[in-house]
């Protein structure tokens, strides 16, 4: 049970939720619909364009520092960090290979390109979240006040929005 890092944990529920629109957009790529396929991939990009990226952004400079805080230590996050760098960089591939779909008229027939990088970055980002969950959210549940909590999400939500805006 969490002591206050609740709020916190709440604000990343929509992190998750968009993770299956990657799955599902790359379910449909190989399915042969492209009605279906368009739609889907459009529902990914917005994901990972309006949340996942920003929100990644937020960590950088609310989270990440948070922990290295509490450790003492400046760095403890940079193999996360690497991971958003590795989840931009598909990101931007993602981005490229549908407008190319898009301009042919064809997402399916780009399902060999689609898939590795839909179903790569799912992966990728449920990993992230998943260990960020299980083990900063629980230390810092340990060490930080409410009121810190309630910055932190604040700070996070104030950069997502700047950040998806953009």
């Amino acid at each position: 049970m969490d002591r206050v890092i609740g709020p916190y944990r709440e604000w990343r529920v929509s992190l998750r939720g968009g993770l299956g629109s990657l799955a599902k957009a790359a379910a449909a790529a190989g399915e042969g619909r492209e009605e279906e396929a368009r739609a889907a991939l459009a529902e990914a990009l917005r994901y990972v364009n309006g949340t996942l990226l920003p929100a990644s952004e937020a960590e950088e400079f609310t989270l990440f520092p948070t922990v290295d805080g509490v450790y003492g230590v400046a760095g403890t996050c940079e193999v996360l960090e690497l991971q958003h760098e590795v989840m931009r960089a598909m990101a931007g591939d993602l981005r490229q290979v549908a407008a190319a779909a898009e301009k042919d008229g064809d997402t399916c027939g780009y399902a060999k390109y689609l898939q590795p990088l839909l179903y790569g970055l799912y992966g990728l980002a449920r990993a992230h979240l998943d260990a960020e969950d299980a083990v900063f959210l629980p230390l810092l549940d340990e060490h930080l006040s409410e009121s810190q909590v309630n910055v932190l999400v604040e700070n996070s939500e104030r950069i997502t929005s700047a950040k998806a805006g953009a």
